[in-house]
């Protein structure tokens, strides 16, 4: 093996898995990729219809978003992360995130993701985050959402974080390697702010 191909073979690795409905959720999802890409992860963005369950454990870090519906996650992605209970991944680190409505009462699909990969037994890499949207209406009828401004960026920057975080962990944890290992300490235990 090439040092290169043994660097690239060390760096963390990531899959960012979303579900969507009008393109919003996937657009957070691709810049949270981007800013973990900017951190020197080995990630990759796949839509829940096209996720292979059993390759996930081969992941350190897996991220799920989902739009916000019925105050919760969609019935597809609660039946995603159903499927996946079969398959160990605990002692991986796990981040939640959706798009919702800007209303008091909307709900949170990315609460009961959190939840969902703390049964798991992810660790949870930082606390769950929601991109606002804002719905399109023709005649009174929704008819599609888009992004609040900004929001985009945020995740990007969002990516960055966990990124560097982790990376933290890592180093920490093994001095002098790049390989991820279960054993670590929680990112939270290195970045006590």
């Amino acid at each position: 093996m090439t040092s290169v191909q043994s660097s690239v073979s060390n760096r963390i690795k990531a899959a960012v898995i979303f579900g969507t409905r009008y393109g919003n959720t996937e657009k957070i999802a691709r810049s949270l990729e981007t800013g973990l890409k900017g951190s020197g992860f080995d990630t990759v963005c796949v839509d829940e219809r096209n996720a292979a369950i059993d390759s996930l454990e081969q992941y350190d870090l897996i991220c799920f978003g989902a739009p916000t519906e019925g105050f919760s996650a969609p019935k597809s992605m609660k039946e995603f992360l159903e499927r996946v209970k079969t398959n160990g991944l605990s002692r991986k680190y796990g981040f939640a995130f959706d798009t919702k409505l800007d209303w008091r009462v909307s709900g949170s699909a990315a609460k009961f993701i959190e939840k969902e990969l703390t049964e798991l037994g992810l660790q949870i890499v930082a606390p769950r985050e929601s991109a606002i949207v804002y719905t399109l209406k023709e005649g009174g009828t929704i008819v599609g959402a888009r992004l609040k401004e900004g929001e985009a960026d945020r995740f990007e920057k969002i990516g960055a974080q966990i990124g560097t975080v982790l990376a933290a962990v890592r180093e920490s944890n093994n001095p002098g390697s790049s390989a991820m290992t279960g054993s670590q300490s929680r990112p939270e235990e290195a970045n006590p702010n």
